[in-house]
């Protein structure tokens, strides 16, 4: 044999080929370190560290264990059925302290799964942590019904850099503060904390702060839409230094007075996809936020949001663009429910949207639902020049509202001007077309949606559209201004033309 395939690096390294290798089947990589495993003494150990350190069930690891101590039903379960002994747990823990990242997961190729006794056996706490003492991955996504909360809590050690769980379906707020306590007492080495929801589970409101600080590493922060944390859990000095990724849902608390002189909040923050009650409190904390890697900024939002917030909001996106060069991507979602105060919403002049013209590096921006967009073909030239590396565009109002100010003539400016849009989504008036059809044509444009527009002959229309656009292909023209009229009168609600 080679010296060079003596050097456990090197070794390694070419196992690593095989382990990532063009297979389609990720069973023949396994089967082909397995037996690579088994050639040698010298290969053995990487070969083995390699197969064990990502695992996905607990099948494979229990099936280690004597066969007298396990059985397996016609569903593919594996239950142990046996007391294991110390030998028989020394026995085990041959290949499971080589685990490193353990995402347990449904999945076809890996048919294979446990019972709930040996899921509550495995994590016991004395049992896991002397299996897994070099766990610093822990995804426990699908087990939200079968591992209690308790059993979580039992798990975390100060050796866990990421952890993903998902609520159970039936959970007492009291346990959840008491685990999410723990999580930032007991796992101070996070780097990722990911929490799950099901869209009809209950909702939680966090009683009181969460220690952030006592996560010092933490750099991935995402919580599901159903779970409330307070803006003074999230703003306070000192803390997530390191954060990159912020998911989470806001309470209607005020935000904390900041001020400059303090120390940097989320100076290294990358990605902010927030859902609040109001606006007002994504303009305090975009105010605050000093990072100069932004890329991101996706705000989701209840309360309607008069003009001059708006306004506000949009300048406080322009402060951002201006500290950090990176920043690509605004997506500003209204969460309406049809009430009174959404029936008439706030009308947004042009003027409103002025501080984005000056965000000449976006690639992505989303408006949706915002209210009344009283946008017209001048705001859309201006616009055209000012986003010249735009790939995706949505400017919607209200689906109810049928006032539209822009033309046909905009969509020609914006292929003239953007040269890299490739999908865009905004209403207009297309009741008059421009009497020079082969007069623009746009390359790049593959998705087009003029929903709730104003049409006159909607076969021309098309028959416009296709030649200009010689790449579309997605044409979305559906008229749903008279549905929403008609539900909106279903509710009770006398409509004004």
């Amino acid at each position: 044999m080679h010296p060079c395939l003596l050097v456990t690096e090197i070794l390694l390294h070419i196992i690593g080929f095989v382990e990532n290798g063009t297979e389609s089947q990720s069973t023949c990589r396994k089967s082909d370190i397995a037996r690579l495993a088994r050639t040698c003494r010298a290969f053995t150990d990487p070969a083995l560290d390699v197969l064990w350190r990502t695992q996905c069930t607990l099948g494979p690891l229990v099936k280690c264990l004597p066969g007298h101590l396990w059985t397996q039903d016609s569903w593919g379960a594996i239950e142990i059925v046996s007391k294991p002994t110390i030998k028989d747990w020394l026995r085990l823990r041959k290949y499971s302290f080589r685990i490193r990242v353990f995402e347990l997961c449904r999945s076809s190729d890996r048919p294979l799964d446990v019972g709930d006794v040996t899921l509550c056996t495995i994590f016991s706490p004395d049992v896991f942590h002397a299996l897994f003492p070099s766990l610093h991955t822990l995804n426990l996504g699908f087990l939200a019904d079968r591992i209690p909360l308790s059993l979580l809590d039992d798990v975390l050690s100060p050796r866990l850099a990421q952890l993903r769980f998902r609520l159970p379906h039936y959970l007492e707020p009291d346990d959840l503060h008491e685990l999410l306590e723990s999580i930032t007492n007991r796992a101070p080495s996070l780097r990722a904390l990911k929490i799950d929801a099901c869209a009809h589970e209950q909702s939680f409101v966090h009683p009181s702060a969460l220690r952030f600080d006592r996560m010092p590493y933490l750099r991935t922060l995402c919580f599901p839409s159903k779970l409330y944390i307070s803006p003074s859990s999230l703003l306070q000095p000192r803390q997530m230094q390191n954060l990159q990724v912020l998911t989470l849902t806001l309470t209607a608390d005020p935000v904390p007075a900041l001020h400059h002189f303090d120390p940097l909040v989320f100076p290294v923050l990358q990605c902010m996809r927030i859902t609040t009650p109001t606006l007002d409190q994504l303009c305090d904390i975009l105010r605050v936020t000093a990072s100069t890697q932004l890329r991101e900024i996706s705000v989701f939002y209840s309360a309607p949001a008069s003009e001059a917030v708006m306004h506000n909001f949009f300048q406080e996106v322009q402060r951002a663009h201006g500290r950090s060069r990176g920043l690509h991507i605004l997506v500003l979602h209204h969460i309406y429910t049809l009430d009174s105060s959404i029936l008439k919403p706030f009308v947004y002049s042009p003027s409103t949207f002025k501080p984005l013209l000056a965000c000449h590096r976006l690639r992505v921006l989303d408006i949706r639902d915002i209210g009344h967009l009283a946008i017209d073909d001048p705001f859309i030239e201006h616009a055209a020049l000012s986003w010249p590396v735009i790939e995706e565009l949505r400017l919607r109002g209200l689906p109810w509202i049928d006032s539209h100010r822009t033309t046909i003539g905009s969509l020609r400016e914006l292929v003239r001007g953007c040269s890299r849009l490739a999908r865009l989504s905004m209403a207009i008036d297309a009741r008059v077309l421009p009497e020079e059809k082969s007069a623009w044509r746009s390359l790049p444009l593959e998705e087009l949606n003029i929903s709730d527009s104003i049409i006159g002959h909607a076969e021309a229309v098309e028959r416009y559209l296709r030649m200009a656009l010689p790449n579309l292909k997605t044409l979305i023209a559906l008229d749903d201004v008279h549905f929403w009229k008609a539900i909106l009168g279903m509710d009770g609600t006398v409509w004004n033309e």
